[in-house]
């Protein structure tokens, strides 16, 4: 299944050329909502947008908290909204943390929105879909909030944002460059006018087709920062390991681990998001595990979020990343 979807949708093929017709039409749908939501909620607070224009993983999440952790560090008073994908508050918009801890409930939020709570100490973040009502929930409880950032939200028009920044995956790239169906983008490349920084996730060169909007280009990776047990207490790898994920992009958490100088067994890869509570999956992994002699089973925190809250006996190790922006002195906030 994953080699059909790699095949028509990161590379041109017969079938990509056939939905191409539905792709047209929905690329001039968007273009047109674009035009017609050129408004929306305008805060008091300054709103940072941090999404993409394709689908599947390019790393809005660990930008978001870099960005976070930025204006913290420069004394700002910062909270970040997250929409809480497949999470429980994600049609309630409720505060998951604020600026002294995580409450207990986050863990039902969505594992993205409980890592960004996890990884944020000191900053307020909030679960919910409807943008305008998390901005004037944390509005009222913070009179002093001077940023917002909202995590996924390039697509989000009900809401004015004062500066976009758009990831791209060096890995995934534009796909096909088709617009879904027929490819990954979400949107056409040209939506790109909208925003105000491009970044770049990965290494090699930035593709042209970025540089014709005339927008800044930020470049940056992720880095290691330790490998972490399940107590939180950094480890030291050895032995035969394997890697467990449910993420966007698979290949962009192998090449972490090659670019560690670390070699795996087996890559135990799922869907993104994907529920490990579902009957049987984390017993087989196990059994797997127990057959390849397999000593640690490598995650990332994104899995982990989900993971540490189903009872397991895995060798589980954390892949602690942060994500570097390597041009910060062109960034302007």
């Amino acid at each position: 299944m994953q080699y059909l979807i790699e095949k028509n949708l990161y590379k041109k093929s017969l079938l990509s050329y056939l939905l191409w017709p539905l792709s047209i039409k929905y690329s001039l749908i968007l273009i047109l909502r674009r035009k017609l939501h050129a408004g929306g909620f305008r805060s008091r607070c300054k709103i940072i947008s941090v999404g993409n224009i394709v689908s599947g993983g390019s790393g809005k999440t660990p930008l978001t908290i870099y960005l976070a952790k930025y204006l913290q560090n420069q004394g700002k008073k910062v909270a970040v909204s997250h929409r809480g994908y497949k999470g429980k508050f994600e049609n309630e918009n409720k505060l998951i943390s604020d600026e002294n801890k995580v409450f207990e409930f986050a863990r039902d939020a969505g594992d993205e929105t409980y890592l960004l709570a996890s990884k944020l100490t000191g900053i307020p973040v909030i679960a919910g879909r409807d943008r305008k009502k998390s901005i004037q929930i944390l509005e009222g409880k913070y009179p002093d909030l001077e940023y917002i950032i909202l995590d996924d939200s390039f697509q989000h028009l009900k809401v004015q944002h004062d500066l976009d920044f758009v990831v791209f995956n060096s890995i995934g790239g534009i796909g096909n460059g088709f617009v879904l169906p027929a490819g990954i983008l979400r949107e056409p490349l040209s939506a790109l006018k909208y925003a105000d920084y491009i970044v770049f996730n990965g290494k090699g060169e930035i593709p042209e087709k970025f540089q014709k909007y005339n927008k800044q280009i930020l470049k940056g990776e992720y880095k290691i920062k330790q490998f972490s047990d399940v107590n939180g207490k950094e480890i030291k790898l050895g032995g035969k390991l394997a890697l467990l994920s449910g993420i966007g992009l698979p290949q962009s958490f192998e090449n972490t681990i090659y670019e560690a100088g670390l070699h795996f067994d087996k890559h135990f890869r799922f869907p993104d998001h994907y529920d490990f509570k579902k009957k049987g999956v984390i017993k087989q992994i196990s059994v797997d595990v127990k057959l390849g002699n397999i000593n640690y089973l490598l995650t990332t925190e994104k899995d982990y979020a989900k993971l540490q809250f189903i009872e397991n006996d895995l060798p589980l190790a954390i892949v602690e990343v942060e994500f570097i922006l390597d041009n910060i002195d062109q960034l302007k906030m």
